[in-house]
């Protein structure tokens, strides 16, 4: 199996791509987040239930190690808006590479500046989604994506601005955005070009919400936060402890997770490994199934 080291080289370089109708959709990476305990992820999972899902959920040294990404869609005649899907963790050391996210550079091996990002949508407000919106020149916060709108679900914009649930990477990447006049509050499904809408799947947070894509015929969903390992494709109602309400989280993600199944979509995950975040929910002996492209 690859060392931390080379994994962390290979990721630097492997973006994924695919194309929907209208629309290409390209996974980009900002970096491999700290490989954890799954049991301090999943505290309520027996270890012997990870057994079998060892090989593809977990590490050789049985350990959950995801990766942080955002997702680009540009319209293949150039002429729809560039959206940006989530925005890493950011300019932040990452404890485990030693190096800041790298999003903007892949962006750039794209050919996408900053400056060309229209519409920055954010899955929901935890840190490793929102940590490229803005920058700062010392104590002044600038904008990432200069000419960029950032749609924001209402529900996580009311919930992390209450001083009772406090959220320091809220505070630094999110609530700057209404006073430099990027933030849009979205309440529920709405489109943001066509063919391309938010999809509200509370839980995770208070606004959690996906991304659809609907063009060509095909279907093809960003699910953020949905499900963070390949284990709950199978096992729904297994909840990471970063759930904010595992009831609607479960709920959430079991109907999404049959849509996808039942009607061939192609999903686009958040955190499953580079290289396999792209897949389809199949139904194999009764049990679903990710079955990456």
């Amino acid at each position: 199996m690859a060392t931390d080291e080379e994994r962390t080289k290979t990721l630097d370089h492997m973006i994924t791509s695919l194309v929907i109708g209208d629309y290409e959709i390209t996974a980009v990476l900002d970096g491999p987040s700290v490989p954890r305990d799954p049991a301090m992820v999943f505290p309520d999972v027996p270890p012997e239930a990870w057994d079998p899902y060892r090989s593809i959920a977990l590490t050789a040294d049985d350990k959950w190690h995801p990766d942080w990404r955002g997702h680009l869609i540009r319209a293949t005649n150039g002429k729809e808006p560039t959206i940006l899907v989530d925005a890493g963790m950011g300019d932040v050391v990452n404890e485990h590479t030693g190096e800041p996210g790298k999003l903007l550079q892949n962006l750039v091996a794209l050919g996408v500046q900053p400056k060309d990002v229209d519409v920055v949508v954010t899955t929901h407000c935890h840190g490793d989604h929102i940590g490229w919106n803005v920058t700062y020149d010392g104590d002044t916060p600038r904008l990432t994506f200069p000419n960029a709108t950032h749609w924001i679900a209402s529900r996580d914009w009311e919930y992390y601005s209450k001083p009772e649930n406090e959220n320091p990477p809220f505070d630094k990447s999110v609530k700057p955005l209404e006073a430099l006049g990027a933030l849009k509050l979205i309440t529920g499904v709405e489109q943001i070009a066509p063919g391309i809408s938010t999809l509200p799947t509370n839980g995770h947070t208070p606004g959690h919400q996906c991304v659809l894509i609907e063009s060509g015929g095909t279907t093809g969903v960003i699910t953020g936060d949905l499900f963070h390992s390949v284990a709950q494709v199978t096992e729904q109602n297994w909840c990471p402890t970063f759930d904010w309400n595992t009831a609607m989280s479960t709920q959430s993600r079991k109907s999404l997770l049959m849509l996808a199944s039942t009607q061939k979509w192609i999903v686009l995950t958040g955190h499953l490994a580079t290289g396999s975040s792209i897949g389809k929910v199949v139904s194999e002996g009764g049990k679903s199934e990710w079955k990456p492209l």
